[in-house]
């Protein structure tokens, strides 16, 4: 299963998602308005905290998962959410390869050399100089993820990339209406190349235009989920839980989270920390109710297992080296 991760203030949470059930995160290390010198820091920082902490590593390879869950451990799969560090110089690509970076995102919702981000009011697509960091991913073997991108340039990504690409934390603008939303046509050009979308469990990402200005449940999620699979099969389809573990009450109400989070969730406003998740999910423990979900829905074993994160892992498989 693949979430976002923001840098772990407590490793006590490694363990809960491990006693959850969960195999691997896809931890975001340097933030977001991180130059080089900062992102560099940030996996340091990182790479430490992972080595002194029980039972969890961080892996390169979907072998390296396989592996971790023979024994017992958490996965760590290292992202990165913008191209800030590297946009200008893609000869840095791949010195964060070597660091471990394993997922790259083209932009980070706004515009930049790459792309456009999910905000723009005009997404022009991928730039040139965005095409050519995607086929220096393709060659490192870095997954390209276009979950913060606009439509467009999500497009584009798919089209430019030789390998699968990834939307791995988004919801349908169908179904539910927000700048991070991802347009059908979208999700299509993804799944078509062979990748996989991962549906955000957070209450923003799962409140339908039919039902807006309620707080959704765990059901609408799942029904989410049913969507996607409806729309592109059951191979393209899984978790992208978006989970924000380390957050607390005071810094998810504050006005400065709020107003970033109103351009992105918008017309939304973004929920009060008490109500993050759909009801009936209180953080990564709580997992195991969309196995349940969806055995009640009557997937089968097999299309359980792929939604859980065979997906994810078959695609890893196809992009990294």
């Amino acid at each position: 299963m693949l979430e976002a991760l923001m840098p772990a203030k407590d490793v006590g949470y490694f363990k809960k998602a491990a006693d959850g059930g969960v195999t691997a995160i896809h931890a975001t290390l340097p933030w977001v308005t991180d130059d080089l010198p900062a992102a560099i820091n940030k996996i340091a920082q990182f790479m430490k905290l992972v080595e002194n902490t029980e039972n969890t590593e961080m892996v390169s390879t979907a072998a390296d998962i396989e592996k971790v869950k023979r024994e017992g451990k958490l996965a760590i799969i290292p992202g990165m959410q913008d191209s800030i560090p590297f946009e200008r110089d893609l000869d840095l690509v791949r010195i964060f390869h070597k660091l471990g970076i394993r997922v790259m995102m083209p932009a980070y919702s706004r515009q930049n050399y790459l792309g456009a981000g999910c905000v723009e009011e005009i997404d022009y697509g991928l730039t040139a100089q965005g095409k050519k960091a995607v086929k220096e991913w393709n060659k490192l073997g870095i997954l390209a993820d276009v979950s913060h991108c606009g439509n467009q340039t999500a497009i584009d990504t798919a089209e430019c990339s030789e390998v699968p690409i990834a939307i791995t934390h988004a919801t349908p603008s169908t179904l539910v209406e927000m700048n991070r939303a991802k347009s059908d046509a979208a999700i299509k050009a993804v799944a078509a190349k062979g990748g996989v979308i991962g549906q955000v469990v957070m209450s923003a990402f799962c409140e339908r235009r039919d039902k807006m200005g309620t707080w959704p449940t765990l059901v609408d999620f799942v029904d989410v989920i049913d969507y996607l699979v409806n729309l592109v099969g059951i191979d393209h389809v899984g978790l992208g839980l978006d989970l924000v573990p380390f957050w607390t009450a005071k810094e998810w109400d504050a006005p400065e989270h709020m107003d970033v989070a109103a351009g992105l969730v918008y017309p939304h406003k973004e929920p009060p920390f008490e109500r993050v998740y759909v009801q009936g999910f209180n953080g990564i423990q709580d997992t195991i109710k969309i196995t349940e979900e969806l055995v009640t829905r009557g997937y089968s074993d097999d299309d359980i297992k792929k939604i859980l994160g065979g997906n994810w892992l078959r695609l890893l498989k196809q992009v990294w080296k």
